[in-house]
């Protein structure tokens, strides 16, 4: 009787202890699962951490391409890695040009600094983020970001009537204006132009995914083929010279250039959308940072193309002379000094690279005499 209970009662124990231990069991793969989503969430968030600040290193940043920050326009990435890199070459970008491409292939940074420097006996460190098709209001766009970023010392804004005459719904602006990056440092928040404005990763996160599939056509510098030639001050120099630029188009001329113009042109108005975009930037002109306006030469040869001739190009000065005079912004005017040579042009209203290093020095030289004479304090800290 005695074994028997004994046996009844090692039994017992066994299964006592089995369900112990199954308890156990149960117990630790219930709390499991929630230790390994925290593990893995920590685990997210420092590889994320490590990627971002790979990202943001200039050894990953110089051999891929530069991103396009979500635009399709195939400058504007390319031009703000550039100045990106100057900033941080030079520890401080004292004056930015901004326009349209007549900016783009039409501002020497170097031959401005060189005129600056004849006048001021003193260093400046410029870039040109002229933009192809850009127009008032979206070069208005990107002034705010420049300046919020880079806090340049003068902004320079070159000017030429197409400027105004474009809907700020059209095509040319839209392709900035419509960026998600741009549209968000406007104001108008999105998920991916808050990503593209604080992440890296994110920013490269197409380069990456071609690197992973072996794909290194735009994505490596040295395996790449740019349809433009950037210097690294954002200068795009061309060497094409002109044969044509006071000859008016020939009749039934389909070329681009001319139908292009012929429609901006023909029946010349200012809008004011772009009018307010360009009062927008001369504002910064009271907030301590020195803004000038410059007309863009442009050759005789471009009046043909306006209705009234002369007259409504003149139009275009005297409105935008009025509104510089209300901001008291400084606006200098090319046109009546005639000084870039017939061989210093690619086509009827953009400079090639010698009458780029005629215009820019002649910039840089009256930005120093202005400096020198206490209208403008572009190089002081």
């Amino acid at each position: 009787m005695s074994s028997g209970l004994d046996l009844l009662t090692r039994q017992g124990l066994r299964l006592l202890l089995r369900g112990v231990r199954l308890k156990s069991a149960t117990l630790q793969i219930r709390t499991a699962p929630g230790k390994t989503v925290w593990l893995t969430v920590l685990l997210f968030l420092l590889l994320t951490a490590a990627a971002e600040w790979v990202a943001r290193s200039e050894s990953f940043q110089v051999p891929l391409t530069p991103p396009k920050m979500g635009s399709r326009h195939y400058q504007l990435g390319h031009k703000l890695a550039l100045l990106n890199v100057l900033a941080r070459k030079t520890g401080q970008v004292d004056c930015i040009m901004l326009g349209s491409s007549m900016v783009d292939t039409g501002f020497d940074p170097a031959a401005f600094e060189t005129g600056y420097k004849e006048m001021t006996g003193r260093d400046i460190h410029c870039f040109n983020f002229g933009i192809d098709a850009s127009t008032a209001a979206s070069t208005a766009a990107l002034a705010r970001i420049v300046i919020e970023d880079y806090h340049p010392r003068l902004l320079i804004i070159g000017t030429d009537p197409r400027d105004y005459a474009v809907p700020i719904n059209d095509p040319d602006p839209a392709v900035v204006l419509k960026t998600p990056w741009v549209a968000y440092r406007q104001g108008n928040f999105t998920l991916e132009g808050w990503l593209l404005d604080h992440s890296y990763l994110y920013r490269y996160r197409q380069h990456l995914g071609r690197l992973a599939r072996f794909q290194f056509e735009d994505t490596l510098w040295s395996n790449t083929k740019l349809n433009f030639e950037n210097l690294p001050n954002g200068f795009t120099p061309l060497s094409e010279i002109s044969t044509y630029i006071n000859d008016p188009p020939e009749p039934g001329d389909n070329s681009f250039e001319v139908t292009y113009y012929t429609r901006i042109y023909s029946s010349y108005h200012m809008l004011p959308e772009n009018l307010k975009s360009l009062e927008s930037i001369m504002k910064y002109n009271e907030t301590g940072i020195p803004v000038i306006l410059v007309e863009m030469p442009v050759s005789d040869g471009l009046y043909y193309f306006f209705g009234n001739r002369e007259s409504d190009y003149d139009r275009f000065l005297t409105r935008v002379g009025e509104l510089a005079s209300l901001h008291h912004v400084a606006f200098w005017r090319t046109e009546p000094l005639d000084f870039i040579p017939d061989n210093g042009w690619v086509d009827y209203s953009h400079l090639n690279k010698t009458g780029a290093e005629i215009f820019s020095t002649w910039l840089g030289q009256q930005v120093g005499e202005a400096e020198h004479q206490g209208n403008i304090k572009a190089n002081q800290p």
